[in-house]
């Protein structure tokens, strides 16, 4: 697969991210799983790994999927490449990528040592899927969200697949009856989860590029958290060519009037990385 970026630095290369029509985003759909557990031995030969520390997650080569004229991720590999980058606004939300944030996000809940048995755990904007698996490994159960219904059907549900282990019956029901799996927008993904569903701990990486997507953020946050409960949020400082970041966003936190936000970890060097803990007030 062709590496692609966010266009960022150069935005009137662009459009898209200056359209003066709004964007329609897509509905959000709960997405059941269907027969990805027949194709996972051929999916694994061709599995790669992400490593960070201690932790190695298995994840699907995107580049074996290309390949594949029946499977429905062609649709936005096709478009990321197209528009030779990893944003499509309202189209392609980068999904296909691991971006740096998520390995910033681990290492921190690895030190900390942050506890998911029994929890309900939401990855948002989950992509891969490598956040919600970490939380699944250890005990959590999750529900995993994709803008891409593509992404998750040919690509988070065979990630989890491939690092959960066969019960004794042979067959891996036990631990994927522990996850849900949903896609669109954050804002109508809200509207359809039942009205008194809260989670304990929500992971989201690299997700707060956009700014025009904070008020649905924060409602979500709002809603779906439990008191107590925690949010983290992997991002960097600023997105260059956008105006989002962990700066303006946690600006838009606490302009909310209703949750509490604190930088815990960041990475000056470079281009500045933080997390950000959120909690109720």
């Amino acid at each position: 697969m062709a590496s692609f970026k966010f266009n960022f630095n150069t935005p009137e290369k662009d459009p898209q991210l200056h359209e003066k029509d709004p964007i329609k985003w897509i509905e959000a759909v709960k997405i059941e799983i269907k027969d990805q557990a027949k194709n996972i031995d051929d999916i694994a030969k061709h599995a790669k790994m992400f490593a960070c520390g201690e932790v190695n997650i298995g994840h699907v080569n995107t580049s074996v999927l290309q390949v594949k004229a029946e499977n429905r991720t062609e649709n936005v590999l096709e478009l990321a490449e197209k528009e030779h980058s990893d944003l499509v606004p309202g189209k392609y939300e980068g999904g296909l990528k691991i971006w740096e944030c998520t390995y910033d996000l681990i290492e921190y809940l690895e030190q900390e040592q942050i506890h998911f048995e029994n929890l309900n755990v939401l990855d948002l904007g989950c992509g891969v899927g490598i956040l919600g698996i970490y939380a699944l490994l250890k005990g959590g159960v999750v529900t995993f969200q994709d803008y891409n219904k593509e992404i998750i059907e040919n690509v988070t549900i065979f990630n989890v697949l491939l690092n959960i282990e066969d019960n004794s019956q042979g067959d891996k029901i036990t631990d994927i009856e522990k996850c849900e799996f949903y896609s669109g927008d954050w804002e109508s993904f809200n509207n359809i989860l039942h009205n008194d569903f809260k989670y304990d701990v929500i992971l989201t990486s690299e997700t707060i590029y956009n700014t025009n997507n904070y008020d649905k953020l924060i409602k979500l946050f709002n809603q779906r958290l439990k008191k107590p409960g925690t949010v983290y949020v992997a991002a960097k400082n600023h997105y260059f060519g956008v105006g989002g970041g962990t700066k303006e966003f946690k600006k838009a936190i606490e302009e909310s009037g209703k949750l509490k936000a604190d930088i815990v970890w960041e990475k000056s060097s470079g281009i500045r990385r933080e997390i950000i803990k959120i909690k109720q007030l």
